[in-house]
């Protein structure tokens, strides 16, 4: 039987046995803190929708967060998460649940938060715009709304050819397409300058956000479903759609990270 989409879970459970630290865990609360412009979380319900490995939501928990709550669709994802809380004692104001962001009645079951946080993960729901309508209903007036979406650009199609093959590879076939990834990615024009460059890159990888080079790069070239989106696009869905108000946005290799806020009424 063939897949019809990517094992994100499988993924980050690896990622947790190969390669968190204490360390990278201080970068993804960092990450997180600056894009915020917040020195910490607390007294805030934090809610981490997609939450994967669970890193971010323990970075929330350690930044102060009064609540967190985590919750993914994969199993293993949510095995990965509680692996972690258990590493903090299982602490009672942080909770996980099994759930589908597109499933209208989560909102029912699920309290509002001060921050809506869902990185890397409504553009792989097979429905991006209900994903990011449905996250939204989580938002209180004054709650902050982080995500991160894939772009869309002239090369998209592209990757979702290459995502479909790589679903429907075996492991031989999966292990060739990250390496052929790897090779015209980072040294495909063997100068020194850019060979450095690369390495450098690959080494230092985990400054971004904690996570890990092959980790990140398996969840590429797998990540399907895939539904990237302009930034007017996902803007224009938010305030207009939403009524949201855009505070910042940064940029990254295939995604743009969008900060948003849900204002106060009369405002």
């Amino acid at each position: 039987m063939k897949k019809s989409s990517f094992s994100f879970g499988k993924n980050w459970k690896k990622y947790l046995r190969r390669s968190y630290s204490e360390e990278r865990l201080a970068t993804a609360r960092k990450w997180l803190l600056d894009f915020l412009d917040m020195p910490d979380l607390k007294g805030r319900i934090f809610l981490d929708i997609g939450c994967g490995s669970g890193i971010h939501s323990l970075a929330a928990w350690e930044a102060g967060a009064r609540r967190v709550i985590s919750i993914d669709i994969d199993p293993d994802s949510i095995e990965a998460v509680a692996t972690l809380k258990r590493s903090r004692g299982d602490p009672g104001n942080w909770e996980i649940r099994q759930g589908s962001i597109l499933d209208d009645s989560l909102a029912e079951n699920v309290p509002s938060a001060d921050i809506v946080y869902s990185w890397g993960v409504l553009h792989h729901t097979g429905s991006l715009w209900k994903a990011i309508a449905n996250s939204a209903k989580f938002l209180e007036p004054g709650s902050f709304f982080y995500i991160a979406i894939y772009v869309k650009n002239s090369r998209s199609d592209h990757w979702t050819a290459v995502k479909q093959k790589y679903i429907h590879s075996g492991w031989w076939g999966c292990r060739m397409m990250e390496l052929r990834y790897i090779a015209r990615q980072f040294f495909w024009r063997p100068y020194p300058k850019r060979i450095f460059k690369s390495l450098r890159y690959m080494i230092t990888y985990q400054s971004k956000r904690g996570m890990s080079f092959m980790t990140d790069i398996r969840d590429w070239l797998g990540g399907w479903p895939y539904e990237p989106a302009t930034a007017e696009e996902v803007t224009r869905f938010c305030q207009e759609g939403l009524g949201l108000q855009k505070i910042r946005m940064r940029t990254g290799e295939e995604n743009i990270e969008y900060l948003f806020l849900r204002p106060a009424a009369g405002t």
